[in-house]
């Protein structure tokens, strides 16, 4: 059962993400899944109500699966084959590094998605696991946390990391979704190639800041890293303020590109909108979401 001392923030921010759970889910519709006996259509045989095909009849078989109207045209004894019912394995990792909570609006946005995906889940009759990542550590999540709002009191204990995460836990055949600003250096394949490597269909979720594209303003300023706190003076010449608008589209740019060529799907879901209306444009358009 779900905890309910939870805080008034998160209180509104898990209506939020219930909301946006009734209008809709992950993409369980794109493909057959599978994993545990359960509600949805698998890749194997099973004792669902959808028939797939027929076969030779085995010693052995149970004979309420034959083909009888077949066997009374041909004289040969035939099985109705049907597909399985299965319940879909799914893996969500949430990037706790600082620039995910650098403002109000992306952390509640982070969070929001984080409830979002896990009640889609449920919803569905999934297995869940969740896990808080930073760089090269991890921990994982408990569904009472989540739902509460309680689960970020454990992330003081990962230690500082601005290294691109690549989680090892991603289960074989199921939904991976990783919520993520993406605001790493390097190759996006480095995190992509084993999320995809082992069937299923993956996920990016990227809460974005629309005024992350561009520089805030022209001369001298102090820039602070939010990941390791360190400072330094720079002057923003409007040269500067191009390239940095150039290098911030085309670091995204990578990244969906990335994605289309290791088959995973990627949106990005902005902060500044409520949850429903953010998953209603690109995340909807482009498959990351469908209509519950």
């Amino acid at each position: 059962m779900f905890m309910e001392n939870a805080s008034p923030s998160s209180t509104g921010i898990r209506q939020e993400a219930e909301q946006a759970a009734r209008r809709f889910r992950l993409p369980f519709s794109r493909q057959a899944w599978k994993g545990v006996q359960g509600g949805w259509t698998g890749r194997e045989t099973g004792n669902s109500i959808d028939f797939q095909d027929h076969r030779a009849y085995q010693w052995g078989d149970d004979p309420r699966g034959i083909h009888w109207a077949a066997y009374a045209r041909t004289g040969q004894l035939t099985m109705k084959v049907y597909q399985a019912e299965l319940s879909p394995l799914v893996d969500i990792a949430v990037d706790v590094s600082e620039s995910m909570f650098l403002c109000e609006e992306r952390a509640a946005a982070t969070e929001a998605l984080l409830q979002f995906c896990m009640l889609s889940s449920l919803q569905a009759g999934a297995q869940v696991r969740m896990h808080a990542v930073k760089g090269r550590h991890g921990i994982p999540l408990e569904m009472e946390d989540v739902h509460s709002g309680r689960w970020r009191a454990g992330l003081p204990e990962l230690p500082a990391d601005e290294t691109m995460p690549v989680p090892a836990f991603w289960r074989a055949n199921g939904l991976k979704i990783f919520i993520s600003d993406l605001l790493y250096p390097g190759e996006p394949s480095a995190l992509l190639a084993p999320m995809t490597s082992r069937g299923g269909l993956s996920l990016i979720l990227a809460p974005t800041l629309p005024e992350e594209a561009t520089l805030p303003e022209t001369g001298n300023v102090r820039l602070k890293n939010c990941e390791s706190g360190a400072t330094r003076n720079q002057y923003l010449s409007s040269g500067l303020s191009r390239r940095y608008v150039r290098a911030y589209a085309v670091h995204f740019e990578l990244w969906a590109a990335a994605c289309r060529r290791h088959q995973a799907l990627f949106s990005r879901i902005p902060c500044n909108l409520p949850l429903t209306k953010a998953l209603a444009a690109e995340a909807f358009s482009g498959g990351a979401v469908e209509l519950a």
